[in-house]
């Protein structure tokens, strides 16, 4: 196979992998999005320079991008679920896993999931230790369905007068009870004597921990 189709075979391999399009990927490179189209193209070759920052932003050897690569097919190996389409979910800042902190609402990052596994809209990086009982730790990201409604029960985004905490949210007749998932810590019991702005941001639908890694 000639340098130039095989530049661009592992090239698109590895912007699917990581949910990057020509655009993105020309901006980390330094390059104009036509040249990016032209290795995709086929029409042009990276030049050295171009290709170690590539191998540097995908973490991978420069020969990863310039030597034809043995294919696996995952579909037929027992047990393994191969990740048919990434998506990019926003990570917007550091959620409380304790008292509530200043809820930062810019973009840090994005998150790469398989989006038949993860279904949220956007993630918020945990600080604290009030949700172990519920297997969520400091350093934690937690997705969240983008939603002002949960039920009874159900883990929650919730921000209290622009400050931001993620508890056990119940609700009844009289008040609101943010409730930890650690016995060291007391719920937060809201009434409408508090005289509080208190919003529910979304609805937690998944956490991912490098505990698990």
């Amino acid at each position: 196979m000639k340098t130039n189709d095989l530049i661009s075979k592992n090239l698109q391999y590895y912007m699917d992998k990581h949910s990057i399009n020509n655009k993105e990927l020309s901006e980390i490179v330094g390059v104009s999005e036509s040249t990016v189209g032209k290795w995709l193209l086929k029409k042009a070759t990276p030049r050295m320079g171009a290709i170690e920052k590539l191998s540097d932003y995908f973490k991978i050897q420069k020969s990863d991008l310039l030597e034809e690569k043995e294919q696996i097919d995952l579909l037929n190996i027992p047990g393994i679920i191969p990740i048919k389409k990434l998506k990019k979910i926003p990570i917007l800042g550091t959620i409380a896993c304790g008292d509530p902190i200043l809820a930062v609402e810019n973009i840090d990052d994005y998150f790469s999931v398989d989006a038949d596994i993860v279904t949220g809209d956007f993630a918020l990086r945990c600080k604290g230790n009030s949700m172990i009982e519920a297997n969520i730790f400091e350093g934690d990201i937690v997705f969240f369905k983008e939603t002002p409604i949960v039920e009874n029960g159900q883990i929650a985004a919730v921000v209290i007068d622009e400050e931001a905490t993620l508890k056990k949210f119940f609700k009844t007749n009289s008040s609101i009870i943010l409730q930890p998932c650690n016995e060291n810590y007391n719920p937060i019991i809201l009434t409408e004597n508090d005289h509080k702005d208190i919003r529910i941001i979304g609805l937690m639908v998944g956490v991912y921990s490098k505990r698990n890694k």
